[in-house]
């Protein structure tokens, strides 16, 4: 037997080697769930195959982030309460469901009931995901090494998107557009079996006490919000992220407006995904060597540049840039949620965790259906501008403050484990 390191909790051998194969379980799960063959052809079936047009397309994900938003917590709070495999094991199910749907769907009101279903799944293991990898971590001694396993894991992604990509447009050229995305709820089911051989990991530390449903939430947003440095991250990152996603639901619009046929679609996007999977493999590496305060300095960079480029090159040529927004994606989630694990307790870790992906849906419901909106009544590189704008206004600001409270933090930090080392050297002088 031994003790989580710094909790007080005990966990046996066999334990031990079972919540070390959680890892790679987890790899293979997160491997199906993002090996979906819709990628490429997904918002294209919207416009061609259901002939909805680009700005009821976007609205349509209105009520989905809406959605999103009012279960990120609650769902996110039900890890906590009940376990993260149970909430990873249940969105997995609910993701194959709605991918099904969404394929099948002969009239708006079925897209839209696939769009909640798939919400809500989305939910369930957003938050739960990584918490469920962090304290498997820290139950055998390895939460150091979470950022590189989460940087492994956001590559593994990355590969089955590639394979998503390059296997999904072919099909839908070959068969129909629907055809994909019905075979990729099998694909998601897959994930779903997966769920049942990982095993829970500790929540609380020796003597934390669970608190209730209700009570873990308020817990978990006043930890959230009343810790400058994690509520000014959280901010941030949903900013530029929230818009970044708003410029990439307009990738296939994009290419459809230069005459780029279905079959090709997945090519497209596919070097984003190589450059995501190289630079989530070494993500730990890279953020090491450029320092946290410059890679948070550099995503917001890369978002502009994007916005800009396409905004200005308007040639298919341009969709060139997208690739960079895509691998600092990447390269963000381990160093986003590396910077919160660390920052907040094992016991709402999954609720705080779905705080910020709240926060993320909350820029996205509005700057995906503007973005949409701009490029339907005027043209996309009239909303890629909007896009450049946006965050050239809405980000210096955001970055000042996350600045200010991150080093008042590292200032205290330094500060009380001097007063530490000093407290230990009085003790060991002889009386």
């Amino acid at each position: 037997m031994s003790a989580v390191p710094g909790s007080g909790v005990v966990v046996s051998p066999e334990d031990q080697r079972s919540l070390q194969a959680n890892i790679w379980r987890f790899y293979l799960f997160r491997f199906f769930v993002d090996f979906q063959l819709w990628l490429p052809i997904w918002f294209v079936y919207l416009l061609d195959e259901r002939g909805i047009s680009l700005k009821f397309a976007t609205l349509l994900d209105v009520p989905f982030w809406t959605l999103l938003i009012l279960m990120e917590v609650p769902t996110g709070a039900i890890a906590d309460r009940f376990g993260r495999k149970v909430s990873l094991s249940y969105g997995a199910a609910a993701n194959a469901i709605a991918v099904v749907v969404f394929g099948i769907a002969g009239n708006y009101g079925l897209l839209l009931a696939s769009y909640m279903v798939w919400a809500v799944a989305f939910t369930l293991y957003s938050g739960a995901d990584s918490a469920f990898v962090y304290d498997s971590l820290r139950a055998v001694g390895r939460e150091r090494d979470y950022q590189k396993i989460w940087g492994r894991t956001r590559a593994i992604q990355a590969a089955g998107a590639i394979l998503g990509l390059g296997l999904g447009a072919p099909l839908a050229a070959a068969t129909s557009l629907w055809v994909p995305i019905v075979a990729s709820g099998g694909l998601m089911a897959m994930a779903w079996l997966v769920t049942f051989f990982f095993k829970e990991p500790p929540r609380f530390d020796d003597g934390e006490e669970q608190l209730s449903y209700l009570e873990g939430t308020k817990q978990a947003f006043r930890v959230a919000f009343g810790k400058p440095s994690v509520r000014a991250m959280m901010i941030l990152m949903a900013t530029v992220m929230g818009i970044g996603v708003g410029m990439q639901i307009l990738q296939q619009p994009f290419l459809s407006s230069h005459d780029v046929s279905y079959g090709n679609f997945g090519w497209f996007p596919m070097p984003g995904q190589f450059l995501s999977f190289f630079g989530a493999l070494f993500a730990f590496r890279i953020i090491a060597v450029v320092g946290l305060n410059r890679m948070v300095l550099l995503m917001p960079l890369v978002v502009m540049t994007t916005a800009v480029g396409l905004g200005m090159v308007d040639h298919v040529a341009a969709f060139a840039f997208y690739p960079l927004t895509t691998m600092v994606f990447a390269m963000s989630f381990p160093l986003i949620s590396d910077y919160l694990n660390r920052r907040i307790p094992s016991g709402q870790r999954a609720t705080i965790l779905s705080i910020h992906n709240l926060l993320f849906s909350l820029v996205v419901v509005i700057a995906e259906p503007v973005l949409g909106w701009i490029g339907d009544d005027t043209s996309l590189p009239i909303a890629y501008r909007t896009a450049a704008v946006t965050v050239a206004v809405l980000v210096p600001p955001l970055l000042v403050i996350w600045l200010r409270a991150h080093r008042r933090e590292e200032q205290e930090e330094a500060a009380a484990a001097e007063a530490a080392s000093e407290r230990e050297g009085e003790a060991a002088q002889p009386p």
